[in-house]
């Protein structure tokens, strides 16, 4: 096996920090969304006086349906059907200036505005970077002047080989063809074939490893460099 690190796995999606905040889409009205969704819950608590009508229960469903429509593959990171233009949140606690890369509700990533002008500079393939900014729920305006990237990762690529790999086990069915595997890093090493380092991509999903996020060499030195890797949760791989 070569042991010089060619290939590095990101826990990201799995061990970033998270905050309550929603996306955005140019054909929803957001606000309405929000409104209609803390009504409806607290029209069942009991004895809150609260009367949710029939009409807003349609048009809530409404509204739910086409965000539904907009996630498209995503929740397989196979790619929006349509990217958000603006993050919404009603939570006191945002994102650290310092940090490079978080989740937000729904397990999607967003990257810092330096962060993902690094990305930019990279082999994406029809994975997307958006820039735009957290709108704050209560005054409909962003809380400071900083952007963000939103970044909808939507390439597949298979080299991880579980047969050889400690760290990896069997989560006992399939999904979009592929026996689903889970990653535990302090089982041992990763092991991928002898392709990952030549990847046409920068960065990409193995469908083989729930929520797996995998980072050429170039890629990590870059983040390496500015100084961002450990808001990535990064892991060396071995190629076989």
């Amino acid at each position: 096996m070569d042991n010089q690190t060619q290939v590095w796995i990101s826990e990201v999606l799995l061990r970033s920090n998270n905050f309550y905040i929603s996306k955005g889409y140019p054909h929803i009205d957001y606000k309405r969304e929000f409104l209609l969704e803390h009504k409806r819950h607290n029209a069942q608590v009991v004895n809150s006086g609260v009367v949710f009508t029939a009409e807003e229960e349609a048009e809530l469903q409404h509204l739910w349906s086409l965000s539904k429509q907009a996630w498209g593959k995503s929740s397989d990171l196979h790619g929006m059907a349509i990217l958000p233009d603006k993050l919404w949140t009603s939570d006191v606690n945002t994102p650290a200036s310092d940090l490079s890369a978080f989740t937000i509700t729904g397990n999607h990533l967003v990257l810092s505005e330096a962060c993902g002008e690094i990305l930019q500079q990279f082999h994406l393939g029809n994975s997307k970077l958006v820039k735009l900014q957290i709108y704050n729920m209560g005054t409909l305006e962003p809380d400071d002047e900083r952007f963000f990237y939103f970044f909808d990762l939507a390439e597949w690529r298979h080299y991880v080989l579980p047969e050889k790999s400690p760290s990896c086990r069997s989560s006992g069915y399939e999904r979009n063809g592929y026996q689903h595997h889970v990653y535990y890093e302090w089982e041992g090493d990763l092991v991928l074939s002898h392709e990952a380092p030549y990847c046409d991509l920068d960065i990409w999903h193995d469908p083989m490893l729930m929520k797996s996020v995998f980072l050429s060499k170039r890629l990590y030195q870059a983040l390496d460099d500015a100084g961002m890797t450990k808001d990535w949760k990064l892991t060396p791989c071995l190629i076989n």
